[in-house]
């Protein structure tokens, strides 16, 4: 449509063109030159708009899909958790049972009981010495009795019977295909006690059909121009399609005692496909059409006056400086603007929490304790943003700083934090550097403190900094000994807004170690890493060397 006006522009200037003589002909070329300008401007600017409008439709989209995969995530993990308690309460009746020696008369009962509880168990057995010699119902399930739990040999059978009997909790298998036919989930707990000689009494296990576990989650929920994949920890596929994870997919983590499974959602023809389908997306280029039209008609007799071209170009100039200095200052004003209203959210939650502590339901405190720490996970997500943004804006200092001074102040604000990981940190000499004082300290807070949450769980967490030259650079090397990164995600840790592990795991906003780069390359110098999972990571800060310090 834009093609078609500027083409009855051009004929209409080209018809001009014939009728002028003299300098009128130089003036409706001049004409056609600059409403070729404005075309073309108009193009860039619906290009960068609608990439734009584009990109929020995704994050509108983005954010219901992520409100629906939770949704469903903890739908799932209720169903699960249900079917493992009936898991818990088998073992600990076959325990009384094979102790009273009452097992194999009530255990039938009790076994329909549990039966009825849920729907889509397929049977429920007890298995002395882990070879099946109860079952329930026996009808349909007489190929389950005999069978050796430690030797069944299909694949992973065995194996899951091992791992319940290394952590005594429930562990689950599947999906798998069923003795007596179909697909379903084993879930097994050993019975540690009324062995002889101390040995395991044996196994209890419960078989759920898949089908019905899928069904009482109701994924029938998920929109159309959506689609999902449920996968193990192994990677094998639970429901859902596969293509979904070639689509930039949410993932949420569905906790099970001994493993997990992933929920991962995705737009089924791609998130730009789908916001480009959008309503609002077609209205949008629409209305950018009429204005476009618009802005063609004004343009083409505005150029047509050559006494108002020049105020028509300071005026669309200073237009067009006011827009990018808005719009340098908008996100950076955003977070700041935000803090207020936070705080109040966050002092109102926090005073409603003392007031009605011990009035209201441990669910409703629950909620309110969900409101006061989602706030401050909130203001430390803006603060992380506003110091990202910041950066460009705040005068750079180049005065010589001692590095062991800028170290030491980071320490002090990291204290409690090291000493409640019971982390020791070793520090030898560092060199005097020009560089801003404040940063080298935030940027030390930021790795020391990486060290310290990920350290290692079975040993003491030991952070080295050193320094050493090498060419024109004073690198400062901050060693750890904690997990260690993958190789694959090296570059991505420096990423904005990238994790590695969930909030559960180790808390933070993702943005510490982006706000360190940055401030490093501001400071004229480059952040690197190398790490073996398992051993430990060593993150390099390499600083322009100054004839005046660093030590020989």
């Amino acid at each position: 449509m834009i093609a078609v006006a500027v083409r009855w522009f051009l004929e209409t200037a080209a018809a001009r063109k014939f009728r002028v003589m003299g300098s009128g002909v130089r003036r409706v070329g001049a004409v056609i030159a600059a409403q070729a300008a404005v075309t073309a401007l108009l193009l860039v600017a619906y290009l960068w708009v609608s990439n734009v409008y584009a990109r929020f439709l995704v994050a509108e989209h983005r954010t219901a899909a992520a409100l629906t995969a939770a949704s469903l995530a903890s739908s799932l993990t209720s169903a699960l958790n249900e079917r493992l308690a009936l898991v818990r309460g088998l073992t600990t009746f076959v325990e009384v049972g094979s102790e009273s020696g009452q097992l194999p008369r009530e255990f039938p009962r009790f076994a329909e009981g549990l039966r009825r509880a849920v729907p889509g168990v397929r049977n429920i057995s007890a298995a002395p010495d882990f070879i099946v010699r109860y079952v329930h119902p026996l009808e349909g399930n007489e190929k389950v009795l005999g069978n050796n739990l430690l030797q069944d040999p299909r694949p992973g059978f065995a194996e899951t019977v091992q791992r319940a009997i290394v952590s005594l909790d429930v562990t689950m298998h599947g999906p798998v295909t069923l003795i007596q036919g179909g697909q379903g989930l084993i879930a097994r707990q050993v019975v540690a006690n009324g062995g002889v000689g101390g040995r395991h009494w044996g196994a209890v296990g419960i078989v759920f059909d898949l089908r019905a576990v899928l069904d009482e989650v109701r994924f029938d929920r998920v929109p159309s121009h959506l689609g999902f994949v449920l996968r193990t920890d192994a990677g094998q596929q639970v429901a859902g399609d596969a293509a979904v994870l070639q689509r930039d997919p949410l993932a949420e983590r569905i906790i099970l005692p001994d493993s997990h499974w992933e929920l991962a959602i995705a737009a089924r023809a791609g998130w730009l496909t789908l916001a480009h389908g959008d309503q609002s997306y077609q209205a949008f280029q629409a209305a950018y059409l009429v204005l476009a039209l618009l802005i063609e008609t004004v343009a083409f007799l505005a150029f047509s006056r050559r006494q108002t071209l020049e105020s028509l170009v300071e005026r669309r100039t200073a237009e067009l400086g006011r827009a990018k200095n808005e719009m340098e200052q908008f996100a950076y004003a955003a977070a700041h603007d935000l803090q207020e209203p936070l705080r109040i959210i966050a002092s109102y939650a926090q005073l409603l929490d003392k007031q009605q502590k011990g009035r209201l339901d441990e669910e409703s405190e629950g909620f309110i304790r969900e409101i006061v720490d989602g706030a401050g996970r909130l203001k430390m997500l803006l603060r992380d943003v506003q110091l990202f943004l910041a950066e460009d804006r705040v005068p750079l200092s180049n005065t010589p700083v001692l590095a062991e001074e800028a170290l030491h102040n980071a320490l002090a604000l990291l204290k409690k934090r090291i000493a409640e990981a019971g982390a020791t940190v070793i520090a030898s000499d560092l060199p005097m550097v020009l560089a801003d004082e404040r940063r080298l300290r935030e940027i030390f807070v930021v790795l020391i403190g990486n060290a310290v949450e990920y350290r290692h769980s079975y040993r003491a967490a030991e952070i080295r900094i050193s320094h050493r030259r090498k060419e024109a650079y004073d690198v400062i090397d901050v060693r750890d000994n904690g997990i260690g990164i993958d190789p694959r995600f090296r570059d991505q840790i420096f990423e904005v807004f990238r994790r590695l592990h969930g909030r559960d795991e180790h808390p933070g906003t993702g943005m510490g170690l982006a706000i360190a780069r940055k401030m490093v390359e501001r400071l004229g110098g480059r952040i690197t890493v190398d790490s073996t999972p398992g051993v430990g990571s060593v993150f390099s800060v390499y600083l322009p060397h100054h004839p005046f310090r660093g030590l020989s």
